[in-house]
């Protein structure tokens, strides 16, 4: 199987397997000139991975399931959505969503549960599915306040 060496400024040169390449068919909004991606493991048993460009060195995204964070995340794909990544079962649609991490406070990251991006695993085709009708937000906190206090609170002795 061909190999794919790819430059990043976050993971140096590293060799990926051709079949780990995902195109996307329909773009990363505000990125549209990007189209070749490869989900890079942050570090083991973490709930974040990398979606790291192949053909841009500098442009990666913390991606996660929002499920890692006890968010009850389910909707339904739209039939054009799934058509376009030729999708036709369920359990082959891999959906992570983008994370924005404010650097002053990582606390407070968020996920875009309204954009996320969808994977067919047989094919490796792509898109940022766009859920116009949902209860869902681009700026859902993935650590709730109660949890943040209880961390920064010090233990009574």
């Amino acid at each position: 199987m061909a190999s794919v060496k790819i430059f990043s400024t976050r993971f140096g040169e590293i060799t990926v397997e051709d079949d780990r390449i995902i195109e996307f068919v329909g773009p990363i909004l505000g990125f549209e000139q990007y189209s070749r991606f490869v989900i890079l493991d942050h570090s083991e048993d973490s709930p974040f991975k990398w979606l790291q460009s192949v053909d841009e060195a500098d442009l990666a995204f913390v991606i996660t399931n929002p499920k890692f964070f006890g968010i009850d995340y389910e909707f339904a794909l739209p039939t054009e959505t799934a058509e376009i990544l030729a999708l036709t079962n369920a359990d082959d649609a891999l959906v992570v969503t983008l994370v924005n991490i404010p650097p002053n406070n990582p606390g407070l990251m968020t996920a875009n549960l309204l954009g996320p991006l969808v994977v067919n695993q047989q094919n490796r085709r792509a898109l940022q599915a766009i859920l116009s009708e949902s209860k869902f937000s681009t700026k859902t906190r993935l650590i709730p306040d109660e949890l943040l206090q209880k961390q920064s609170t010090p233990a009574m002795e």
